[in-house]
């Protein structure tokens, strides 16, 4: 067997569910390099790395390290194997000082392993890969660049020659990207392989040596740093090679010409929103959706789209700017009064943000509802014999398959599940919807039925504000397009302007 290559993985597979996350992947590292592993969110990059990380089993296919087949059923076994991890979200316990969080995991205890030995061992690390940081001072004090640091060290110390970057520069402001960048080009030249997963091309572009990209769980291409250019990367990710598209493969739905509305339904003006741990906010967002169409959102993760989503639903997270809907402020008012202004919400995480997973369906679908004088008996009490048919009419109007409406909702699918959502937000008049990544790992039938729905409302005169992350859908339904980057709305499109090229580059900050 060859040992070009630190690691090899050959014809892997995977799928969740109808979902295929890996399809037939071949991907290779060389040692001494940064690959980067570029992409869509949904790619499959993270969980092409989490098998090799085995933290995932494929279901087929092979790993080789340094041409010999191995088995990764497991972390453990990974780390055996000299291959390690970075998480996108740190695995650092904040009240536990940077010296207890490497230790974490370390076989022995405070009084079987040599603590004054392995903290010596450690400090040599550090100081060796110029990587130093306090060691005593808990994590939770200590900004996102230390942390990283840490993570890294961590993997080293516990003997990773490989050690696999996930997303890394997501909590990170520019000084500290370029000191990152800075580290990890020190510790290739001292012999420690990377792989970068990123969806941002000028950390490809500053930090690789080559690259991989992916697109819907097949890789579409490889290039040296040489062949690197923006316009190569934005095709690769983008534009349709090495996928199989069929008429079967996308969703049907006959979109009619719009007919807008003479004002806007809803309105942002210079919206300002403060950015969390893993998102840049919003920044002078300001746009108008009318009724009668769909106002797509193309975004990739993290750059302001679940502000613009939330704040929408919850406008006290406003820093500055306006939010009107129909012509009326709703700064500062809580989520209940926006929804009585005919607004409904379908969230991006279906089951940590729409649903009580032990609640039935019949609960599930009142909430965001229990205010309606619909579903009240006097004001006061809820009619529950009222919500229970409506429940009845969402499982057979939205083909749920359930088998009533008192069955614990956990218990679907996660198409019936949202099936369930979206049947809860059109069961009251509506004039605006706000919708983030409604189709997110559903199979054709249920895109094809979420999409008819969408349709229907537009042609009731709704408005829709769809936040997606697939291009491909939301060129396929959308009125307009506004590309959101860095917490920035970069442009807007017209449905005879739409040009994948433009609207991808844009939306990888291009």
């Amino acid at each position: 067997m060859s040992n070009e290559y630190l690691v090899e993985l050959k014809g892997v597979g995977k799928t969740f569910g109808s979902v295929v996350a890996l399809d037939n992947v071949d991907f290779s590292v060389r040692k001494g390099e940064i690959q980067g592993l570029l992409g869509e969110n949904g790619a499959g990059k993270s969980t092409l790395m989490n098998i090799l990380y085995g933290l995932y089993s494929p279901d087929k296919g092979d790993i080789l390290i340094e041409g010999h087949k191995v088995k990764i059923a497991s972390p453990c076994d990974s780390i055996k194997h000299g291959v390690g991890m970075v998480h996108q979200i740190s695995t650092l316990v904040p009240e536990f000082t940077a010296l207890e969080n490497i230790f974490l995991g370390t076989e022995g205890n405070k009084y079987t392993l040599p603590l004054k030995e392995e903290r010596k061992k450690i400090e040599q690390t550090s100081r060796d890969y110029g990587l130093e940081f306090p060691l005593d001072v808990k994590v939770r004090e200590l900004p996102a660049g230390v942390k990283q640091k840490i993570e890294i060290v961590r993997a080293l110390y516990k003997g990773a020659g490989l050690i696999i970057l996930d997303e890394p520069t997501t909590s990170l402001v520019e000084s500290e990207f370029q000191q990152l960048l800075k580290s990890l080009k020190s510790l290739v030249g001292k012999g420690v392989t990377f792989v970068l997963i990123t969806h941002k091309i000028k950390e490809v572009m500053e930090a690789c040596s080559s690259l991989t990209v992916m697109r819907k769980g097949k890789i579409q291409g490889s290039l040296t740093k040489q062949e690197i250019s923006k316009e190569k990367l934005v095709k690769l990710m983008f534009m349709e090679k090495n996928i199989e598209v069929t008429e079967s493969a996308l969703p049907k739905v006959e979109l009619p010409p719009a007919k807008l509305s003479g004002k806007p339904v809803c309105e942002l003006k210079r919206v300002f929103v403060e950015g969390g741990e893993k998102s840049h906010g919003l920044k002078d967002i300001s746009l108008a959706v009318y009724g009668g169409e769909i106002f797509g959102i193309a975004s990739v993760s993290g750059n302001g789209e679940h502000e613009l989503a939330t704040t929408i639903i919850n406008p006290s997270m406003l820093a500055r700017g306006d939010i009107l809907v129909s012509g009326k402020s709703i700064k500062n008012r809580p989520t209940l009064d926006v929804f009585k202004e005919r607004v409904s919400y379908t969230p991006e995480d279906r089951i940590k943000e729409a649903i009580l997973p032990d609640g039935s369906i019949k609960e599930n679908v009142l909430l965001g509802h229990h205010a309606e004088k619909k579903f009240l008996k006097g004001n006061i009490f809820i009619d529950w014999a009222k919500v229970k048919t409506d429940a009845k009419k969402i499982i057979n109007e939205y083909n749920v398959m359930a088998p009533d409406e008192e069955i614990e909702i956990r218990r679907l699918s996660g198409g019936n599940i949202q099936r369930v959502i979206i049947g809860r937000a059109f069961i009251s008049p509506i004039d605006f919807l706000v919708t983030h990544n409604p189709t997110s790992g559903l199979d054709i039938s249920t895109v094809e039925f979420i999409f008819n729905k969408l349709v229907e409302i537009r042609s009731q005169g709704g408005a829709i504000l769809w936040i997606n992350e697939d291009l491909d859908e939301l060129m396929i339904l959308s009125d307009r397009i506004g590309v959101l980057n860095n917490g920035e709305l970069k442009g807007i499109f017209k449905r005879e302007e739409f040009d994948k090229y433009k609207i991808g580059l844009l939306m990888i900050g291009g």
